[in-house]
């Protein structure tokens, strides 16, 4: 009888160049203390203190062993050891942070990530594969990080091929975007990422919510696009999805993550269906560019978003359709756009009106109870700022791009979270701006919560 899986706990594991110390949380997969004879696959999470369980009130947790457990118990994914990293909050360093931190932050601080690299690969690699039976190579070690630390994943994946051969990149924070009403776009946008002129051969996953907020999908769909530009291949290489309805937050990660688990320590499979989601009506004016969420699912659960398809038109003077997906109005009226790939085919009606602008003005109205009254402004999601208006009232307008959609619990500082009236956290509020709207909130309580849940803003 196989012995079930367990999480270890390696404490106090010193990291020379950042100088300092963190827990490691070490997942081992059922058998493993028996099969004596058998090497095991690592995959290395960032910000792991989250990964198995609650790092503390009110946080939420990937319930990764979870996955995997069911995973391979049903014989979909080959048994592997995990790697939980803990995450050692920025003082005056960021250490998922290789080249460039944002100037937003709210405590200025500088790159740490060469230093957070060579701690995993010359330091915590070398105990990993000491103490435990792992299968040390490329193509069976793994990274995997969520929103800052996805962009860490990337960077470390880019520079050391011949460590890392699977790289998992979830709501990646490739751009750090600001609202800004003086610019056109009603955006201010600075690219965090660099890419090799080649890129090496790895295997990636690479996936986004479409309620993220300013974590927008075609700033993923991008660097995805411009992988595949420098040598990247879709499908074999690279993976992509765009996933309806996910927010920026552990609970989302945590709910999807067994599918990169599957494209990278099992077998794809053989797909099933085709789904063409996302936007159905467009402008023939206003400057909107909309990019059809064309999905394949696989028979073993597996589901990817095509970056390349191939589209046809039942009437091309209406709607023309990109090999990339992006639909291109050209008259009013309606038309079938059809994907087939293999022998699957699917068909939608998209429907091109006259005009459609790529932003929509969102306010939103908040109202505190008269005790918790004391802030001049307070902060919405990704930086939305109110301000008072009134006794226990605040308001804001914003500029932003039609579609984007927002989960957020209101903030009075950094960290500074909104309550319920018994200082427990609430749910997080979510709208979808995909029209001109005013939301109204009552806020309960600021308490005295500070854990971070679903904010919007990177990890």
């Amino acid at each position: 009888m196989s012995t079930h899986s367990v999480i270890e706990c390696l404490e106090g594991i010193q990291a020379s160049r950042l100088g300092n110390i963190r827990n490691i949380y070490v997942y081992l997969p059922s058998g493993y203390q028996e099969q004596t004879d058998r090497h095991y696959p690592v995959l290395y999470v960032h910000a792991g203190q989250r990964a198995f369980g609650p790092s503390g009130s009110g946080n939420e947790t990937w319930n990764m062993d979870q996955a995997a457990d069911g995973l391979i118990a049903s014989g979909q994914i080959e048994p592997l050891i995990i790697v939980g990293i803990a995450h050692v909050r920025p003082v005056t360093d960021n250490e998922f942070y290789h080249f460039i931190a944002p100037e937003r932050e709210a405590v200025r601080v500088g790159c740490s990530g060469m230093a957070y690299e060579h701690f995993i690969i010359h330091e915590l690699k070398p105990i990993i594969d000491l103490r435990y039976r792992t299968l040390p190579d490329k193509e069976n070690t793994g990274l995997l990080g969520s929103s800052a630390a996805a962009l860490c994943t990337l960077h470390m994946g880019m520079r050391h091929p011949d460590v890392f051969g699977k790289l998992i990149m979830m709501s990646p924070f490739y751009t750090d975007v600001q609202l800004d009403e003086t610019s056109e776009s009603g955006l201010l946008e600075a690219d965090m990422y660099r890419l090799p002129e080649n890129i090496p051969s790895v295997r990636m996953w690479m996936d986004i919510g479409d309620m993220e907020g300013l974590f927008l999908p075609s700033q993923v769909r991008r660097v995805a696009h411009q992988l595949l530009e420098r040598g990247a291949t879709s499908g074999e290489e690279l993976a992509f999805l765009e996933q309806q309805g996910a927010c920026h937050q552990e609970g989302d990660w945590g709910a999807r993550v067994h599918l990169p688990l599957q494209y990278m320590f099992g077998h794809v499979g053989k797909p099933i269906s085709l789904q063409l989601l996302g936007r159905n009506v467009i402008g023939l004016q206003g400057g909107m560019t909309v990019c059809i969420n064309a999905q394949m699912h696989y028979e073993n659960g597996l589901v990817q978003s095509l970056l390349h398809g191939n589209y046809t038109s039942s009437a091309p003077d209406v709607i023309q359709v990109r090999s990339s997906g992006e639909l291109v109005p050209v008259g009013i009226g309606s038309a079938s756009i059809t994907l087939t790939v293999g022998e699957l085919t699917t068909t939608r009606i998209y429907t091109v009106i006259p005009e459609l602008s790529a932003h929509v003005e969102v306010c939103i109205h908040a109202e505190v109870a008269p005790d918790e009254d004391s802030e001049e402004t307070i902060y919405g999601g990704m930086g939305m700022k109110l301000v008072r208006s009134g006794k226990g009232r605040y308001e804001g307008c914003y500029r932003i791009p039609r579609d984007s959609g927002f989960s957020f619990r209101f903030t009075r500082g950094f960290r500074r979270f909104e309550t319920d009236m018994d200082g427990h956290p609430i749910a997080n509020r979510v709208f979808r701006a995909t029209d001109d709207m005013s939301v109204h909130y009552l806020i309960q309580s600021w308490g005295r919560m500070s854990a971070k849940m679903g904010t919007g803003g990177p990890k």
